[in-house]
């Protein structure tokens, strides 16, 4: 299918650069030498340019080390009372050696702590986790989170049977007023 792109954008310019050719015969006019020049210098830059929109725009790659880390509620997800509330009580963390402890808390302080292992599932395009906790499942921890990736970040979305979706991003848990 890009084989085919290629071949007709190269076809379009191609035709547009002999029609150009064509009228500087006809008129003798510089311009449209001028054009023609400037339709194949477009065509030579366009892939480069196309590469680096790309770049700019791609979805972020995942490995199983970006993963490990700390892990709030994001609040700027679903702005509010309910938000604010989540992210005082509901905090995990993934370490290096595949352990995530998931932690309800009041503010600063840790009420308890569900232990578990995270396993990878690398069928996509960045690895999702796949979370096992040997104790009775809490309301958020039933199924997998589905992980989100943007440009620039990604973030987890668990399904609560109490709150809905919930967002968790990658960061240090901090103070709110």
């Amino acid at each position: 299918m890009i084989l085919f792109t290629i071949a007709f954008i190269f076809i379009f310019f191609l035709a547009i650069s002999i029609l150009l050719w064509i009228l500087k015969l006809i008129f003798k006019k510089k311009i449209f030498r001028t054009l023609n020049i400037g339709l194949w210098i477009t065509f030579l830059i366009l892939p480069f340019l196309i590469m680096i929109l790309d770049f700019f725009n791609s979805k972020t790659q995942l490995d199983k080390e970006d993963i490990h880390g700390n892990y709030v509620i994001n609040r700027e997800k679903c702005a509010g009372k309910q938000a604010d509330w989540q992210y005082n009580h509901y905090r995990f963390k993934i370490t290096e050696d595949d352990k995530i402890f998931f932690y309800i808390t009041e503010k600063e302080n840790i009420l308890k702590t569900i232990e578990g292992t995270v396993s990878y599932n690398i069928g996509y395009a960045s690895p999702h986790i796949e979370l096992n906790f040997e104790e009775p499942k809490f309301h958020i921890l039933i199924e997998n989170p589905t992980l989100y990736r943007e440009i620039w970040t990604f973030y987890y979305v668990f399904e609560s049977s109490k709150y809905g979706n919930m967002f968790f991003t990658k960061g240090k848990w901090k103070k709110i007023d």
